[in-house]
């Protein structure tokens, strides 16, 4: 019924994981959305790994970005 927050964040407000996580489940990547470690940020080494799994829903058809970057913010 509503977006998710930009980012989540940890006890003392530290940023983890933004929204392109959290709706992860809602396009079709339950999977991908597991592995995550939900209590670390994005760039921890476990995560920093799953950003080169980045869906192609994600990719934008113009956009000139390496293959774990995305121009949707």
């Amino acid at each position: 019924q509503k977006l998710p927050a930009a980012y989540s964040v940890d006890k003392a407000g530290k940023p983890l994981l933004s929204w392109r996580v959290a709706i992860l489940p809602y396009v079709e990547e339950q999977a991908l959305y597991d592995q995550f470690k939900k209590d670390e940020p994005w760039d921890s080494p476990h995560n920093l790994k799953l950003a080169a799994r980045m869906p192609n829903v994600y990719r934008s058809p113009n956009s000139k970005a390496e293959a774990n970057k995305t121009t949707y913010l």
